[in-house]
């Protein structure tokens, strides 16, 4: 494990841009006009002196974080799996990490610990009762369902939020929208234009460029409700899983011995990826975990009903590129579970977890599939 993180010698290693940038978030009140060094020294003092201001600037997911380290102990590295985008507090260094290739280890340096355990508790159960939590959930539920939104359709979606929360001020709601963490990570100048961009979007070009592709498909209404929903349990989002394609997903994981916090990620994972496809074709990463559990499936005919149960909810999936409507509603962008008379040659050649014709070799060797494992074990079972 790394040193011990010293709160000014981390911020001292940033440039100054990258300084006002954490000051903004953090909600500091320095002169822009201070010398480096006297930048440094304030902002240190404010987040060690006013931990109760800028910790309720913080992502839900950095306050449950931080109180899962805060939990461990001091200096106490916590293995944790690896989200699709890391924390606030990882990016600025304030929390410590180790990066191996099974894991990241993440603990809370004990000058941190020292100023953030006596209120941490108390300002997460402030956020969950005055509606914090709820907004920030709407937010990045709307923004898990469409991926990229222009500035007014955000804004549009946040309001009617609002409202639905019992709330009128509208003067009150735009400085809240503003001033939360959401809108500072979300906001984003795509080409000269302004809009609002999901964590998880690493290339909102390639988004809105494939909604241009569609221009017929416009941008379907989700409730306040089914976007809190959404925007729940960050990093690791999902949705539908109350549809019969949901239901019938996690029957299918469970009985693979996904469970818990397993469990989630793979539905994450599942629904994310189901967002990178091309029309009328598949990608592999969304079968993977069908695809890592192949030792446990009986028979070829399970792992194809495991294959379609999948594609099915992935098919079912609101779609960046079509404006959160689904391939079911739209007829694009489908994963197709494609089958043949023959069930090796419907494998081999047309799954589209393979993608490629797999020939035979010695039985200990390697599986030509890139699966890593023998033949005898992989697809050399299916020959006999």
């Amino acid at each position: 494990m790394k040193d011990c993180v010293d709160i000014f010698s981390t911020l001292e290693g940033f440039q100054r841009l990258v300084l006002e940038d954490i000051r903004r978030f953090f909600g500091a009140e320095i002169p822009s006009h201070l010398r480096k060094r006297d930048f440094v020294r304030r902002l240190g003092s404010f987040i060690i002196d006013s931990p109760e201001v800028w910790l309720r600037r913080m992502l839900e997911r950095d306050l449950r974080l931080l109180l899962h380290l805060v939990q461990a102990g001091p200096e106490v590295p916590v293995c944790l799996e690896y989200p699709d985008y890391p924390s606030v507090l990882e990016t600025v260094k304030l929390i410590g990490s180790d990066i191996s290739e099974d894991c990241r280890f993440l603990w809370i340096p004990k000058p941190l610990y020292d100023v953030v355990s006596p209120f941490i508790a108390d300002v997460i159960a402030e956020c969950e009762s005055d509606g914090t939590f709820e907004m920030e959930r709407a937010a990045l539920g709307y923004l898990q369902f469409y991926g990229v939104m222009s500035l007014e359709e955000f804004y549009d979606c946040m309001l009617e939020y609002w409202k639905f929360s019992g709330r009128e001020d509208i003067d009150l709601f735009a400085r809240t929208l503003y001033d939360s963490p959401i809108f500072k990570i979300a906001y984003v100048d795509v080409e000269g234009e302004r809009y609002c961009v999901s964590p998880n979007v690493f290339n909102p070009v390639e988004v809105l460029d494939g909604r241009n592709e569609n221009p017929s498909i416009g941008m379907k209404h989700f409730s306040p409700v089914e976007a809190v929903r959404a925007g729940s349990g960050s990093p690791l989002f999902v949705f539908g899983l109350d549809t019969p394609q949901g239901i019938e997903l996690v029957r299918t994981l469970t009985s693979l011995g996904y469970s818990g916090d397993d469990l989630v990620k793979v539905e994450h994972d599942i629904w994310i990826n189901s967002q990178m496809i091309h029309s009328d074709d598949s990608t592999e990463m969304i079968f993977t975990a069908i695809s890592s559990r192949q030792d446990d499936i009986p028979s070829f005919e399970a792992y194809d009903r495991c294959m379609q149960v999948v594609a099915d909810y992935a098919n079912s999936l609101p779609k960046w590129v079509l404006g959160g409507h689904s391939s079911l509603e739209t007829n694009r962008m489908k994963v197709l579970i494609q089958s043949e008379e023959d069930p090796f040659d419907a494998m081999v050649r047309d799954n589209p977890l393979l993608g490629l014709f797999v020939y035979p070799v010695p039985p200990d060797e390697e599986c030509p599939c890139g699966s890593g494992i023998s033949y005898r074990n992989c697809h050399g079972k299916f020959k006999s």
